[in-house]
């Protein structure tokens, strides 16, 4: 006897249909891979900033940057005690007129990336002193790290140049006031004479 195949209701292939699964993975991972590719394009244009020499502030913003690095300088020297001589200076000469400017050879556009308008500068100041003995400029430095101590700085010491070297001995420390400067007070590296030494960053700027 012939016999008829029966035929799948619609009720067998909900039965036996398998379950979908993981249909929500495949949005997750998009949004995933969207965000981390967002992250690296941040990442790369802070590189490129960064390589470019950092944001370009307004002239006003430079001056402003000049002139907390200078007064960073001012206010350390007006801080030794006890107090040194200004070296070479005349009688009654201000921290201001005996500030020595040095010259950055590292705060340049070497990747030509600076446009028209914009250049890039960092004030460095320093100011060249003389004690009268060897014990007032370690007495000096002393004071001069429990002043930075006290504004809650923090301070790092050097034993200074080795042997045969000018300032043999003397001893430098310095730190990073609250307006970003670089501070140091110590030998010269060249003559080992005392100086202190205040450094700003190099800053992209325009002139207006």
């Amino acid at each position: 006897m012939p016999t008829t195949a029966r035929l799948p209701s619609p009720e067998d292939s909900a039965t036996t249909a398998p379950p979908v699964r993981g249909s929500w993975r495949g949005p997750l991972i998009a949004v995933l891979i969207a965000l981390v590719l967002m992250g690296l394009l941040v990442m790369l244009a802070r590189a490129c900033e960064s390589m470019k020499g950092g944001p370009v502030r307004s002239k006003t913003a430079y001056e402003e940057h000049v002139a907390a690095t200078k007064g960073a300088g001012m206010r350390t020297v007006s801080q030794l005690r006890p107090a040194p001589r200004l070296a070479g200076a005349l009688p009654g000469a201000s921290l201001e007129s005996t500030a020595d400017v040095e010259g950055s050879t590292s705060c340049v556009d070497d990747f030509g990336a600076d446009s028209d308008g914009v250049t890039r500068g960092q004030p460095i100041y320093y100011w060249k002193l003389e004690f009268d003995s060897r014990r007032d400029y370690l007495t000096a430095v002393h004071n001069l790290r429990e002043e930075w101590e006290r504004r809650e700085l923090t301070v790092k010491e050097s034993p200074g140049p080795a042997a045969g070297r000018p300032g043999q001995g003397l001893p430098a420390i310095s730190t990073t006031d609250e307006h970003g400067v670089d501070v140091m007070f110590g030998p010269d590296r060249y003559s080992g004479a005392p100086i202190v030494w205040a450094e700003g960053d190099c800053v992209r700027h325009t002139d207006r």
